[in-house]
C-alpha cells in the first residue's frame, strides 16, 4: 500500500473517478431487452470471493448435519448444538416466536444460516455474531428490527470469516428520525476476514459500516461485491481504519455519502455504478482522513458537498490480496439488479446450495 503524498488539504474530501469502460474482465450472461434477463449460474453465485476466502477460508456448516427451522427458539437452540451445521430457516423468526431480543451467533464456529427459498425472513429481530468464527449466513430476508441491537446483522469481534450473501435488509427511510432503527450490516471490534456479496440493502438511514467508533480502528479486512444499495441516506460502506476491497456494486438514491473512507483506511473503489449518489466516494466526519484506488467507476447525476476537493483522483494504491474478476462496469446495472438479494438460488437439494437462474424471483431492486 502506498498513499500518495500531498492530499490531506481537508478532513471533509471527496471525489469522483473517471470513467473507465471494461476496466476488467466479467461472467458470461444472457439477456432478453424486452423482459427478464437470466443471468447464467456463474454471474449469480461464482461461489466465495474476496477476504472471506483467507486466514483458512470460510465453510460455514459445511459436512455437519441439517436441520430446519420455522421459530426464532429452535433457530437458536440448533446454534447453540454448534458446529458444523447448516441450519435451514422456512419460516418468519419474529421477537414473539424467539427467546432473546436477537439471534445470537456467539461462541460457535462453523455455522450455516440459509433461508429456503423466499421463506427465510425475520420480522423485527435481528442476527448478532461475536466471538465466532467460520459462519455463513445466505438467502434471508431480515427488517424493520426494533429488539436488541436494532441491526439487520451486527458482527461483533472477536469474529473472523464471515460470508453474508443473497441477503435483502431493510427498515425505513422516508418518515422515521435516523436513529429510530440501527444498520443494516454493521461489523465492529477486531473482527475480519469477511465477504458480503449479492445482498440487496434499501430503505434506510444507516446502511453499513465498520468500526463503531474514532476508537475502533481494528485492521478488518471486508469485501463487498455485487450489492445493491438504493434509497440509503449513508454508510456505504462508513470504513474507520483496515482494509477494503468495494466492486462492481451498484448505488442508486443516495443522501448523504456513499463509500466514506476515514481515519487511514485503505480502500480499492471499482467498476461500481452510481446513480443519483452525493459524495459517492469520500472521506468526511473524521479529523484523521482514509484514502481509497479508485478504478474504473461510473457516476451519472451525482453531487458533492461545498467544499469538496476535486477533480476525482485516486489516494492510494491498493491491490486485494485475492484473485477476482470483474464484470465490466457497463453491465454492472443489469447484473445486480437481477442477481441480488434473496430467492436467487435454489435450496431443494440439503447441504450447500446451487445456482438455479429459473428459481422464481423474490425482491427484485429497481433500476432507474
Amino acid at each position: 500500500m502506498r498513499k500518495i503524498k500531498g492530499f490531506f488539504l481537508l478532513a471533509v474530501i471527496c471525489l469522483t473517478v473517471i470513467i473507465v469502460i471494461g476496466c476488467g474482465g466479467g461472467g458470461s450472461r444472457t439477456s432478453d431487452p424486452g423482459g427478464s434477463t437470466t443471468p447464467l449460474p456463474g454471474s449469480l453465485d461464482p461461489g466465495l470471493v474476496g477476504f472471506a476466502t483467507l486466514n483458512g477460508g470460510t465453510t460455514g456448516g459445511q459436512g455437519g448435519p441439517t436441520v430446519t427451522v420455522s421459530t426464532g427458539t429452535e433457530l437458536q437452540n440448533a446454534i447453540k448444538q454448534g458446529g458444523p451445521r447448516i441450519i435451514y430457516v422456512n419460516g418468519t423468526i419474529t421477537p414473539a416466536n424467539s427467546s432473546d431480543s436477537k439471534i445470537n451467533v456467539k461462541d460457535v464456529n462453523n455455522i450455516s444460516i440459509i433461508g429456503v427459498g423466499a421463506n427465510g425472513e425475520f420480522d423485527g429481530i435481528g442476527i448478532k455474531i461475536t466471538r465466532a468464527n467460520n459462519i455463513i449466513i445466505r438467502n434471508l430476508k431480515i427488517h424493520h428490527v426494533l429488539t436488541g441491537d436494532k441491526d439487520c446483522i451486527s458482527i461483533e469481534g472477536p469474529a473472523s470469516n464471515i460470508w453474508v450473501d443473497h441477503c435483502e435488509l431493510f427498515n425505513e427511510y422516508q418518515g422515521v428520525n435516523k436513529d429510530y432503527y440501527d444498520a443494516l450490516l454493521d461489523a465492529k471490534g477486531d473482527s475480519a476476514f469477511i465477504t458480503y456479496s449479492w445482498n440487496y440493502l434499501h430503505d434506510s438511514w444507516k446502511a453499513s459500516l465498520n468500526g463503531s467508533s474514532e476508537k475502533d480502528t481494528y485492521d478488518r479486512r471486508v469485501t463487498y461485491h455485487h450489492n445493491a444499495f438504493i434509497n440509503i441516506n449513508s454508510r456505504l460502506p462508513l470504513y474507520r481504519g483496515g482494509q477494503g476491497h468495494i466492486y462492481n456494486n451498484f448505488y442508486k438514491d443516495i443522501f448523504t455519502s456513499a463509500v466514506n473512507s476515514r481515519l487511514d483506511a485503505q480502500l480499492r473503489v471499482e467498476n461500481n455504478v452510481f446513480i443519483n449518489v452525493k459524495n459517492p466516494i469520500c472521506s468526511l466526519d473524521s479529523d484523521t482522513i482514509g484514502y481509497w484506488d479508485a478504478r474504473g467507476n461510473i457516476f451519472t447525476n451525482c453531487t458533492y458537498s461545498p467544499g469538496v476537493i476535486g477533480p476525482p483522483v485516486s489516494t492510494c494504491t491498493y491491490d486485494p490480496p485475492y484473485m477476482y474478476t470483474l464484470d465490466p462496469v457497463e453491465d454492472v446495472e443489469l447484473i445486480v439488479t437481477q442477481g441480488a438479494g434473496v430467492n436467487k438460488i435454489d435450496f431443494s437439494n440439503p447441504g450447500e446450495p446451487s445456482t438455479t437462474p429459473g428459481a422464481t424471483p423474490g425482491t427484485t431492486p429497481t433500476g432507474p
